[in-house]
């Protein structure tokens, strides 16, 4: 358990992400969660935040389903009511926007998670001081949502952590970047599923989530603002990730015979309605590293999970 400073508000507790802060965590904590508070609510948002006495506010609140989220993409990007209407935009942009303002206006310090999608995956890995895409159509919807949640947040003292295909041992509300393979790999060998290609071209650094606890705590006391990565220092592709994981969590022993090999090159271009990943992508981790913490490796990452 990671000793939170101060009093906290966690915001999101139910999700992937939030749910492992918070079983991670101990503290003076007050947690909260979507059927509690609606984040596209400027009253609502406000309302907490003014009956809140600590400093502290965590967010980890959004919509993050990045196939569906593309399924609701506008036509138009620029126009306004069609945005205000997409359920993605109002929860990740809206949501943020007000978090961000009532922080400011009741004098909180505001946490908040983004994602290494943000980059178009053209050059990567990238460090925080790298710029994010500059065009909707060269990112995923969700993507493009998270790209316009960190401009909401510049006028803010606050911290955003970037985060990038995140991963824990369990949880019943959703898979996640290991999980989806080991459900795959079951339903193969229960004749319940059939393989599909694992992408060998495609660079990505994941997040063990239970790093992200004392990641926070070591940049709340080091006095840490603006954006850090907190993801695998080594990259890795989707395939030599699944086949590492197949090793360790199901103790297959040649997992290189049995996963079918693929690009995510030749994915996209022949399902051009799908959203959009970063082909070279990853984030540098040398900022948090410099305040004495470096984020849990891959390899690390699946045998403190699954091992």
């Amino acid at each position: 358990m990671i000793k939170l400073p101060d009093s906290w508000l966690v915001i999101g507790t139910k999700s992937l992400v939030g749910s492992r802060f918070l079983e991670l965590s101990e503290g003076n904590i007050t947690a909260i969660d979507s059927d509690e508070l609606d984040v596209t609510s400027e009253q609502q948002v406000e309302e907490v935040l003014a009956n809140f006495p600590g400093e502290f506010v965590i967010n980890f609140a959004g919509i993050t389903d990045v196939e569906g989220v593309e399924k609701t993409r506008p036509n138009d990007s620029s126009n306004q009511e069609k945005l205000d209407q997409n359920v993605a935009y109002k929860v990740n942009v809206l949501g943020t926007r007000y978090i961000a303002r009532a922080c400011k206006k009741f004098g909180k310090f505001p946490i908040f998670i983004s994602t290494g999608f943000v980059f178009d995956g053209k050059n990567g890995p990238y460090s925080e001081e790298d710029q994010v895409a500059s065009d909707p159509n060269d990112v995923s919807w969700y993507a493009w949502t998270k790209v316009l949640a960190e401009k909401e947040i510049l006028d803010v003292n606050h911290l955003n952590i970037r985060i990038s295909y995140p991963y824990r041992s369990e949880f019943a509300g959703k898979g996640d970047f290991a999980r989806n393979f080991l459900n795959l790999y079951d339903g193969v060998v229960k004749g319940e599923r059939e393989w599909y290609p694992i992408f060998t071209d495609q660079i990505l650094t994941p997040t063990f989530i239970d790093d992200l606890p004392q990641a926070v705590a070591r940049l709340i006391d080091g006095g840490g603002k603006g954006t850090y990565h907190i993801t695998s220092p080594l990259p890795v592709t989707p395939y030599e990730f699944c086949c590492e994981l197949l090793k360790v969590a199901r103790g297959v022993d040649s997992p290189e015979n049995l996963v079918p090999k693929g690009t995510l090159m030749e994915f996209q271009n022949s399902h051009q309605g799908l959203a959009k990943k970063p082909l070279h992508g990853g984030e540098k981790i040398d900022k948090i590293q410099s305040l004495g913490f470096t984020p849990t490796a891959w390899k690390e990452g699946i045998v403190k999970a699954f091992g």
